[in-house]
C-alpha cells in the first residue's frame, strides 16, 4: 500500500509540472488588449492677491476634505550651530499651539471630529497635511491658518521636541545600515554639506523658542505657501473658504535662497567607520550622481533597473546569488531636482568577506559599460516602470501634489508622460553610452562599516586611495564651564563641603556606611502621561549593588558585582552589562552623596570649586563644582546658604527616554538613618523637562544582606 500511494504522488506531481509548463506556454500566446488611456483629472491653478498659490481638485467619491501645504523652507536654511531648528520648528508650529488654542486644545477638537492636521519641515521644504471629513471643512482650514500664521511655540513643547532629537542622536549607531548611508551622504557631499550634516546635542541645545520665532517670521509668509487641497467641495466655494481664513494674510517681500550647489571631485578614497560589535560589513562604493533633469535621465532609470534595482537585477543575481557575498544589495544612480544625487552599490556581507564584496561591486559597475544588456534585462528594466506607471495617478492626492511640486520646479505639466515616452524608446545602446558617461570605475569613493579585525584583506590592500578612518562617536553637548580654580575658590568650596558633611549627618557617620537598602517609589514622566511604581535599591560598597524596579507586573534588573553585571534588555531577557555601563555607574558613583561626604578627610578625589550664588527652582543657592584631579568636571552641588545642606546638583548624562544633557535634580524633602541624612524626595529634569520623581518609603543602613542579590537573575 505504502508503494502504492508514493507512485500515486509521483503521478500526481508530473501532472502538476506538465499543466504548469502548458500553463506557461499558454500564457506567451494570450493577446491581450489595449490599455485603456489613463485619464488624469484637471486641476485648477488659482493664485491670491498675497501670491499664495492654491490646486483644486474636486473628488465627491468620499465626504472628506484634504489639504497638502508645501513651505519654501527647508533645514539648508539654518546656521551650522543650530542644526536640528528647522525640524524642531516644523514639529512646535503642530504641538506647539496658537493664539488661538493650544496645542493640546487642538489635540482634542480634532480628535473630537475624527481629523487630523500635521506639520514638518524637511531639508528642502515645509509641509503641512489635513484631513477631515467635508462637513468640518471650515475647522480644518482655520487650524490649518492659526497654525501657519499664529503659532506661538510654547516652552513645554518645545523641551519635548528636543528630548525627542536627543533620543535619535543618542540611537543613531545602533542600526549599522543606517550608520553606514549617512556616514556615505558625507563621504560624497562633504560633513560641513546641508545634503549631509545632521543635529548634534550641541546643535539642539543651542536652539531656543526665540530661534524659532525667528525662523518662522522669517520664512512663513503666504508667496512661500502653496496649497494643494482635493476633496468633497465645490471649487468656487472652497476658493472663498480659504481666501476667507488666509486672504488678509500680508506679503513678506522676501526671497528665499536657492539651495547650494554641490562641489564634487572625482577621487579613489576608501572610508572605514569601526563598528566592533558586529559579525557583518555594510559595503558602499559609489560617487555623486544626477540631476531629474539631465538629458539622459530615461536611460539613466532603465540603467537602475538593470544594475541593482530590483531581485533580477545584476547585483542581486552576482553580488548575492552567484557569488554569495551579500545578505542584501542593491544599487541605484539617483537623481534629485535641486541638487544631485548619489550613485551607490551596497552590499551586507559577513565581515570575512568585505574585501570580495567590495571588489564584486566595482566589477559590477565597468560590466554596465563594458557588457549591454541583453533582450531580458531590457524587458525587466523597462517593465519596472512601465507597468508600475499607472499607479502615479491611482488617487487624487498623487495627482494635486505632483501638480503642485511641478509647478514650484517649473516642469512641464506632462512632465511624467515624457519620461514614460522616452523610456518605452530606450534602447541596449542608450543603456550602455548612459553607463559610460555617468558611471566612473576608476573614480569610486568606499566606505566599509564593520569590524576590521575580521577582514580577510585590509582595505589598503584594495588599492582604491588611501584609506581613512571616521570617527563615528557621538560627541557630548556638555557646555565645559571655565572655572576660575583659585585657592581662595578652592577654599571656599572646601568650607561648604565640611558644613554640608556635618549638617547631613558627619563624615565619620558617613564614612561607617557599609551597606544601604532603599525602597521607593518612582514616577516617570513621559509624553503618554506618568507612570509610578515601586523599586527597591541594595547596595554594598564599594562596588556591589542591586537595583529591581516593578514595572507593570515585570520585575527590570540592575546588576553590578565589581567589573561586571546584568541589566534587563527586553521583558524577560537579560544581559550583560557593558564596560560603557560600568563606567557610566562608576561616574554616578562619585557624585552620589555617600561616596562625596565618605571620602572627603580619608581619600579625597575632588576639588571643590566655589562658583558663587545663583539660583534653583527659584530659590538662591551657593553653587560648588567639584572636578577630579586633572579638572574634568564631576557635577555640581547646591547648596541652602542659610543651613549648608546639599539641595540638588546638575551633571551631563543620559535621559530614561534616551538621549543627553543637562540633568539638575531638585532635593526637596530629607531621609534620615544611620545617623546619616539623604535626599528623600528627588525631583529630576533633563534640559528644562521633568524626568522623575523618586520618594524615599524606607532606608536602612548597615543592615543584613544577601549575597545572592548580585548573582545573574534566572528569569
Amino acid at each position: 500500500m505504502k508503494r502504492i500511494t508514493t507512485v500515486l504522488m509521483v503521478c500526481a506531481m508530473l501532472l502538476m509540472i506538465g499543466a504548469a509548463a502548458l500553463h506557461a506556454q499558454d500564457v506567451d500566446k494570450l493577446n491581450y488588449p489595449k490599455l485603456n488611456p489613463i485619464q488624469i483629472p484637471d486641476v485648477e491653478k488659482v493664485t491670491l492677491p498675497n501670491g499664495m498659490r492654491l490646486y483644486i481638485l474636486e473628488d465627491h467619491m468620499l465626504p472628506v476634505f484634504n489639504a497638502s501645504v508645501r513651505i519654501n523652507v527647508g533645514g539648508y536654511l539654518e546656521p551650522a550651530d543650530m542644526i536640528g531648528l528647522a525640524e524642531m520648528t516644523g514639529e512646535v508650529l503642530r504641538t506647539g499651539g496658537t493664539e488661538k488654542w493650544t496645542g493640546d486644545e487642538i489635540d482634542e477638537m480634532l480628535e473630537g471630529v475624527g481629523g487630523s492636521v500635521e506639520t514638518s519641515i524637511d531639508r528642502l521644504s515645509g509641509n503641512a497635511r489635513v484631513n477631515v471629513l467635508s462637513e468640518y471643512t471650515d475647522l480644518g482650514l482655520e487650524v490649518l491658518a492659526e497654525i501657519l500664521r499664529n503659532p506661538t511655540f510654547d516652552a513645554d513643547k518645545i523641551d519635548l521636541a528636543k528630548v525627542n532629537q536627543r533620543s535619535g542622536i543618542s540611537r543613531r549607531n545602533d542600526d549599522p545600515q543606517q550608520l553606514a548611508i549617512r556616514e556615505f551622504l558625507k563621504v560624497i557631499y562633504g560633513p560641513e554639506s546641508v545634503y549631509a550634516r545632521h543635529a548634534e546635542y550641541k546643535t539642539i541645545n543651542a536652539v531656543t523658542r526665540e530661534d524659532m520665532v525667528a525662523f518662522h517670521d522669517q520664512w512663513f509668509h503666504p508667496e512661500n505657501i502653496q496649497i494643494a487641497v482635493w476633496g468633497d467641495f465645490k471649487s468656487d466655494e472652497i476658493i472663498e473658504k480659504i481666501k476667507q481664513y488666509f486672504g488678509d494674510w500680508e506679503k513678506g517681500n522676501v526671497t528665499v535662497p536657492e539651495p547650494p550647489q554641490v562641489d564634487y571631485d572625482y577621487d579613489q578614497h576608501v572610508y572605514y567607520a569601526e563598528k566592533a560589535d558586529v559579525n557583518q560589513s555594510n559595503v558602499l562604493v559609489g560617487h555623486l550622481g544626477g540631476l531629474v533633469t539631465d538629458p539622459d535621465y530615461a536611460d539613466r532609470i532603465v540603467m537602475n533597473s538593470i544594475f541593482g534595482g530590483s531581485f533580477g537585477s545584476r547585483m542581486f543575481n552576482n553580488v548575492r546569488s552567484k557569488e554569495g557575498l551579500a545578505y542584501a544589495t542593491f544599487g541605484s544612480y539617483t537623481a534629485n531636482i535641486s541638487y544631485p544625487g548619489v550613485f551607490i552599490g551596497f552590499a551586507s556581507t559577513k565581515s570575512e568577506t568585505t574585501g570580495k564584496a567590495v571588489k564584486e561591486i566595482v566589477k559590477q559597475v565597468e560590466g554596465m559599460q563594458n557588457n549591454p544588456p541583453t533582450e531580458d534585462e531590457m524587458r525587466m528594466g523597462k517593465d519596472g516602470y512601465l507597468n508600475s506607471f499607472v499607479f502615479n495617478f491611482d488617487n487624487r492626492a498623487e495627482v494635486v501634489n505632483r501638480m503642485m511640486n511641478y509647478d514650484f520646479y517649473d516642469f512641464p505639466e506632462d512632465f511624467l508622460a515624457q519620461e514614460k515616452e522616452k523610456v518605452e524608446k530606450v534602447t541596449p545602446e542608450a543603456v550602455v553610452a548612459a553607463a559610460k558617461r555617468n558611471l566612473h570605475p576608476d573614480k569610486l569613493r568606499v566606505l566599509v562599516v564593520g569590524n576590521k579585525a575580521d577582514f580577510e584583506m585590509p582595505l589598503d590592500s584594495l588599492n582604491m586611495g588611501p584609506v581613512t578612518e571616521i570617527d563615528i562617536t557621538i560627541p557630548s553637548g556638555e557646555e565645559k564651564n571655565e572655572l576660575a580654580i583659585t585657592p581662595e575658590n578652592l577654599a571656599r568650596g572646601a568650607e561648604l563641603i565640611e558644613a554640608a558633611a556635618v549638617a547631613h549627618g558627619g563624615t565619620a557617620n558617613f564614612a561607617a556606611v557599609k551597606t544601604m537598602n532603599v525602597k521607593a517609589q518612582v514616577t516617570v514622566s513621559t509624553p503618554q502621561g506618568e507612570f509610578p511604581f515601586p523599586i527597591e535599591s541594595t547596595d554594598v560598597l564599594p562596588d556591589k549593588s542591586c537595583t529591581i524596579a516593578n514595572m507593570m507586573g515585570t520585575k527590570i534588573y540592575d546588576i553590578r558585582d565589581g567589573s561586571k553585571g546584568w541589566k534587563t534588555i527586553a521583558p524577560g531577557q537579560i544581559g550583560e552589562k557593558t564596560e560603557e555601563d560600568i563606567l557610566d555607574e562608576k561616574k554616578a558613583q562619585l557624585r552620589d552623596l555617600v561616596w562625596v561626604f565618605s571620602h572627603l578627610k580619608s581619600d579625597p578625589y575632588f576639588q571643590a570649586v566655589y562658583e558663587g550664588p545663583g539660583q534653583l527652582d527659584n530659590k538662591a543657592v551657593e553653587w560648588v563644582t567639584l572636578v577630579d584631579m586633572q579638572s574634568e568636571t564631576i557635577c555640581r552641588l547646591a547648596f541652602d546658604p542659610a543651613t549648608k545642606m546639599v539641595v540638588g546638583r546638575s551633571y551631563w548624562g543620559s535621559g530614561m527616554m534616551g538621549g543627553e544633557g543637562t540633568i539638575t535634580e531638585s532635593f526637596e524633602t530629607y531621609t534620615e538613618a544611620g545617623g546619616i541624612k539623604l535626599p528623600g524626595k528627588v525631583v529630576r529634569n533633563m534640559d528644562g523637562q521633568k524626568m522623575a520623581v523618586m520618594e524615599i518609603q524606607e532606608m536602612t543602613v548597615n543592615g543584613d544582606v544577601s549575597p545572592d542579590l548580585f548573582n545573574e537573575p534566572t528569569l
